[in-house]
Parts: structure tokens; sequence; C-alpha cells
């Protein structure tokens, strides 16, 4: 069963086509970039949202020259610069790779803060506000849609039975709040690419690693890693953006017809792509009967036999107080006292946490 048939089964291809006529359309041309070729993002939602859903529901009014930054050897911290700059109409990425310029873009995902997809989904729909506010003074684009990648889980090449053992281990991570959670845990923080994580496992540089359940798995950690512990570290949000002064000068009807197309048919595919791969990533690697390796189809799952690490009630207790009392910090501080405000008037309202700014 391939990812598309799942997503028709959670009832999203039964969603309308836009509602206006499409020959009501002006003729119109976009320029796209989007995540690395190789990622699910891409193959399953960027990629055919582009090339086929946008130009069908248009009838074939609006087209997208859509490539992925990996065509351009783009890197992630440069898309949201592509985009204000107009080099690209519209562009695609991931927060985590842009939070060092902006430090709102780590509200929506604080390390160990969300460890659920309907809670995560309240809080990006809370500060979507004000990322539309600070995306626009800050980078000259404006925020079209949010969707995460999936948990973003722990694989270790030794033996780890809860949130305690990782005191002492090196742990590669991926932003500057996963690299405070693990600290706080104990644990040092190690920078390295993606690539090189396998290797560096392979030789004991490094203990553990942060990534998704279903990219660890794709990418052959369970070659190397032997225990997962399924605590979620982030959810690797994405986003979509359009150059401001470009979409200020669409036809209006092209800006409702590609909000509602968005809206109602990129998104909901990438939420729930997120849900299939975070479980079937989980269970593929652990070997569960409920594992289906081809649900994320074009690149399958392999299914192994990982130790599958039980995140405990006293692991969770522990993750709240790490979150509370570390995380938060490192966030307000680089927030400031403005940004903290608006934090707890949103996501705060949220997950019922009140910040006080760095003195």
């Amino acid at each position: 069963m391939t990812i598309s048939k799942y997503l028709c089964g959670a009832a999203l291809c039964l969603i309308l086509p836009f509602a206006a006529s499409a020959q009501d359309l002006p003729e119109t041309e976009l320029s796209v970039i989007g995540s690395p070729v190789n990622s699910p993002n891409w193959t399953n939602v960027l990629e055919p949202f582009w090339k086929e859903t946008v130009p069908a529901d248009s009838g074939k009014k609006i087209t997208a020259n859509a490539v992925s930054m990996t065509d351009l050897g783009a890197k992630g911290p440069e898309l949201m610069r592509l985009a204000g700059s107009g080099v690209a109409d519209i562009v695609a990425g991931s927060t985590t790779l842009i939070s060092g310029e902006l430090p709102e873009n780590d509200a929506i995902d604080l390390a160990g803060l969300t460890q659920d997809l309907d809670t995560l989904q309240k809080v990006i729909a809370a500060y979507r506000p004000v990322l539309e506010e600070r995306y626009r003074d800050q980078f000259g684009v404006v925020p079209l849609g949010f969707w995460p990648t999936g948990a973003q889980v722990l694989w270790c090449a030794t033996e780890v039975s809860g949130l305690d053992d990782l005191a002492g281990k090196k742990i590669r991570v991926f932003s500057t709040t996963t690299s405070a959670l693990i600290a706080a845990a104990g644990g040092t923080p190690v920078t390295m690419s993606f690539s090189e994580v396998v290797p560096a496992m392979q030789r004991g540089v490094i203990d553990c690693a942060i990534t998704g359940s279903n990219s660890g798995n794709n990418a052959k950690w369970n070659d190397v890693a032997t225990h997962l512990f399924p605590i979620t570290l982030g959810w690797g949000v994405n986003f979509i953006v359009a150059n401001a002064d470009r979409w200020d000068g669409l036809d209006p009807e092209v800006r409702a017809f590609l909000e509602q197309e968005i809206e109602t048919k990129l998104e909901p595919v990438g939420w729930e792509m997120a849900r299939i791969a975070t479980d079937q990533g989980i269970w593929c690697s652990v070997g569960d009967d409920r594992c289906v390796p081809e649900s994320t189809a074009p690149r399958n799952l392999t299914k192994a036999d990982m130790t599958l690490v039980d995140l405990s009630d006293a692991d969770r207790e522990t993750l709240k107080i790490l979150v509370a009392e570390h995380v938060m910090a490192e966030f307000t501080a680089a927030c400031g006292a403005d940004c903290v405000q608006r934090w707890n008037e949103t996501v705060g309202a949220v997950v019922d946490i009140e910040l006080e700014a760095a003195q």
C-alpha cells in the first residue's frame, strides 16, 4: 500500500476542487524551489502538488516550474533569502535550517515541547499570525503553509533504557533547542551533517543521533543503531512561503486559488504523511507486525529488529522539567521580551505554559 492510498483512506482524496471556475483564472506561471530531491517532502508532497494537482485543478491555467533545492545546489539556510530576493516566487524548506536568522522560527517546534501531532497542529495555528508578520518584516516573504516531517526521535548505537541513560553520551543534534535539551539531560551535543552520522556511529565518534523515525530508517541508521528511543525531540516543521512583492502582485483570484489549494490539498497531505512516517518508521525499525515497508513509497522502509525503548511516565515528567528549565530558558534569551509575551498569548495558551522574559 502506497502513501497515496493511505491518504485517500484518510478522506483527503474526497476534497472538492477549487469552487471557482478554472476558466476564470488568468494564466500564471510560477517558479518554485522545494525540499531536497530525495526527501519524502519532495517526492510525496511538493512535487506532485505543483506538477499534478495545481495544473489539474486550475485547468492548466496555473503552472509551476518546480525544482528541488538539490537540483540548484542550494543549501537549507539560503532558501528564505532566495524567496525574499525574488530568485524564486515560492520556496519550501525546513524551519530548523533558518532558526538562527529568526528566533520565532523555534517557537512552534521547541525540542520536547509537543509529543503529539494534534497539539503541534494547535500550536502552529495559534502562532501563525506572528510568523506571518515577522516573515514579511524580516524576510520579505508571505507564509502560505506549515506541516511537519515527522517525529524526531533518538537512535542509539549503545544500550539505552530511558532518559537518564543519555548522561555522558555524545549525541548528534539538529537545532539550537535540541542541543539545549541534550545538554540538560547530561549528554554532549554534537553538530554534524546527516550523511556523516552512520560512519560516526560505526567509529564511536557519537553514541546517538536525532532524526525522524522514517528518515533514519531510509538512511539505514538501523544498520548501526541498536536502540530506538521514541521521545519526540521535535517535528521538523516545514514552511512554504512566497515572495511578498510577487504574491501581492498576483491576480486576487490566483491568490485565493493557491491559498485554498495549499490549505486543502498540500498541508493535509503533509500532516498525514507525518503521521504515517512517524508510526511506520518506528514499527518497521523495531520489527513490529504493523510495519508496511511500502507505506512511504517511493522510498520503502526496511523491516529491522532494533530494540524499542519504553518512554516511561517518569521520563515524561523529567522531560517536562528539562523543557521548562532549559529549553524554554534558551528560547526566551534569544527571543526577547516582546516575543515572549506573544508566545505566552498564543503557544503558551495552547500548552498551558507561561514564560518569563530573560532578565
